[in-house]
């Protein structure tokens, strides 16, 4: 069985997984040294990466659902982990 690789959706993966790695290193160091309210303000400047997927879902032809379903809930989950960092 012939195996058709899409090198476009290779490269997309490849982007995506390192800006998360990246994202959830910046993430453990902040833990790590104890900085709640730098925390806070780097998961409240984070938020703009799952808005800007939702858009880019939707400037594709995908559905509402996962834009704002995936997309949108993550940004809410974020905004309010944020929140209560920078507040608490």
């Amino acid at each position: 069985m012939t195996v058709i690789r899409d090198t476009r959706w290779d490269a997309y993966l490849s982007v995506k997984a390192i800006r998360d790695i990246g994202a959830g290193i910046f993430i453990a160091i902040l833990i790590l040294n104890r900085s709640g309210q730098l925390l806070g303000f780097f998961l409240l400047a984070s938020t703009i990466i799952p808005l800007t997927d939702a858009v880019i879902v939707l400037k594709h032809g995908g559905t509402r659902a996962t834009a704002f379903g995936i997309h949108g809930t993550t940004a809410g989950i974020i905004l309010m982990t944020s929140g209560l960092l920078l507040l608490g």
